[in-house]
């Protein structure tokens, strides 16, 4: 009696193995899912991964998120050196300055504001991103300079994903 209870115990276990196999695959080998902050460090970003997360309904700081894990996969991708590492910050801010500006999203139209006066507006939201992004061309234009071969290889094929 007691050895078909064993076996019952071991097929039990068994049983419960394979399904905990079958659902640490469906969700990203124990990623956690969206915001759990596991299993996408040093992974490629995805550029379909928007189309499944419903980009559109993030907040500030789910964006936010998004960027740092972005720029923190980055970082790992390219293996910035110590000497590398002040070119990486500057461009890391210049993301950062870019990403989390208010006023940088589009302004609901006002009744305080009359047509002329909102797209003047617009003009000047724009104007800043602009200077911003061109703060980001100058950090990253000075950082690619000091990457190997195989460093702008892998700076070609995921910093797109990063530029918010």
């Amino acid at each position: 009696m007691t050895m078909n209870r064993s076996l019952q115990r071991l097929a039990l276990a068994a049983a419960l193995v394979a399904l905990s196999g079958q659902g640490f695959a469906q969700f990203g080998a124990g990623g956690g899912g969206p915001g759990m902050g596991g299993g996408r460090r040093g992974a490629r970003p995805d550029s379909s991964a928007a189309s499944r997360t419903g980009e559109g309904l993030t907040t500030p700081a789910t964006a936010a998120g998004k960027i740092r894990d972005k720029l923190y996969d980055l970082r790992l991708q390219l293996m910035v050196t110590p000497e590398q590492s002040p070119l990486w910050d500057r461009f890391s801010d210049a993301v950062w300055e870019l990403a989390g500006r208010p006023g940088m999203t589009a302004a609901a139209p006002s009744d305080d504001l009359n047509a002329v006066q909102f797209v003047q507006q617009r003009a000047m939201q724009a104007q800043d991103r602009a200077h911003r992004m061109q703060a980001v061309s100058d950090a990253l234009s000075k950082l690619y300079e000091s990457m190997t071969p195989e460093q702008r290889h892998t700076a070609d094929q995921n910093l797109p994903a990063v530029i918010p």
